[in-house]
């Protein structure tokens, strides 16, 4: 995939900064989750991106309530308006065009989502997470309508999975940069 962004080995992050960054490119930016990652690869090298994302599932589990949901609530918003809030990444996950204004059917949708993501932020007090794995929008508004009647650590789980879940399929498209 052309103009995503690529990462450097995982031999040459020395830095918390340059862990913050890798694991925002997997992630997005959740400072709490690049913390623990490098606390963890300082004590154990990590060789490889996918053993740092098993390794943040194993931190994850491990965080309390407040930095998991830092680490959730890092992630965008699904059907957001203003795609400049949105990573590469996330716009191509979202199938958004800068260039292109969503069509009425489209608006309809997101406006939807809009009102979707209000009353699950409200309810579980985190973002509605799902891996959109090139689904349209229209086909994952009833999933999230029928998470609302879910249990708040069910769906924190899934949010969390989910994440992983994205972390790795973007992990599957990246170029890793040769030394």
């Amino acid at each position: 995939m052309s103009g995503l962004p690529s990462l450097p080995p995982v031999s040459s992050l020395k830095s918390l900064e340059d862990f913050t960054k890798a694991v925002g490119v997997l992630f997005e930016p959740a400072p709490p989750l690049a913390k623990a990652l490098f606390d963890a690869h300082k004590n154990k090298e990590m060789k490889s991106y996918r053993e740092i994302i098993g390794e943040a599932k194993a931190r994850i589990a491990k965080m309390g309530p407040e930095a998991k949901l830092e680490v959730i609530n890092a992630h965008p918003r699904i059907g957001v308006k203003d795609s400049k809030k949105l990573s590469k990444f996330s716009k191509i996950e979202q199938g958004i065009k800068d260039d292109k204004p969503p069509s009425a059917e489209e608006q309809k949708v997101l406006d939807a989502f809009q009102e979707l993501n209000a009353a699950y932020e409200k309810k579980f007090g985190f973002k509605f997470i799902i891996f959109v794995n090139g689904r349209p929008k229209k086909d994952l508004l009833p999933i999230g309508k029928k998470r609302m009647s879910s249990k708040r650590s069910d769906e924190l789980s899934r949010g969390i999975q989910a994440m992983l879940d994205i972390a790795l399929d973007r992990l599957s498209k990246i170029q890793i940069q040769s030394r």
